[in-house]
């Protein structure tokens, strides 16, 4: 389903499935991250949902920030953390993964490169805050990440996409992950 036109990368609040039609494999990605076959089975025909919820702002100049819950079904690999748009870096305990240190912040438009959308680029017209870069890292399994989260129309449905580049030593992978929208946080 699409998404509201007033959602954007500013207030990405709402829940969002994985559409596995319009993303590429994923498989790649997780036998660099060290994720067990077993397990990277299980998770490629389970179903994902995205939960993402702003977080009113503590004062006028505090960053914004996303409350996050992941559904994985069947799996019980879910996830509940916080997205801070600041740049700083924060460490995290992730199930599958261990300890692992993110950031994430907005990016305007001259920001965002063709590779880091896989060669797609930026729709639409905005000037600023067209993209949200999220980079993790898992030093223990000797892994870095990074994913560009951007609104693209495909198929003519307005859409939240995600591009991710993953690497480990002199190996990296990359996949485009599409999410339809199906309805405000519960």
């Amino acid at each position: 389903m699409a998404a509201p036109s007033e959602i954007n990368v500013s207030d990405v609040t709402g829940r969002w499935a994985l559409n596995r039609a319009l993303s590429d494999q994923l498989e790649p990605l997780f036998t660099l991250q060290g994720i067990p076959w077993i397990i990277r089975k299980v998770i490629n025909f389970a179903s994902l949902e995205l939960q993402y919820t702003k977080d009113p702002p503590s004062d006028p100049t505090a960053a914004t920030s996303f409350s996050f819950k992941q559904t994985v079904r069947p799996g019980g690999f879910d996830t509940i953390n916080r997205y801070v748009l600041d740049g700083d870096k924060r460490t995290d305990t992730v199930p599958i993964f261990g300890e692992v240190t993110m950031y994430a912040k907005y990016l305007n438009r001259d920001e965002v490169t063709l590779e880091q959308t896989l060669g797609t680029g930026i729709q639409g017209d905005a000037e600023k805050d067209v993209a949200i870069i999220e980079v993790t890292e898992s030093k223990s399994m000797g892994w870095k990440a990074e994913t560009v989260w951007v609104f693209e129309t495909i198929d003519g449905e307005y859409r939240l996409c995600k591009y991710n580049r993953i690497w480990k030593g002199d190996q990296s992978a990359k996949a485009k992950m599409v999410h339809d929208y199906i309805g405000p946080p519960n």
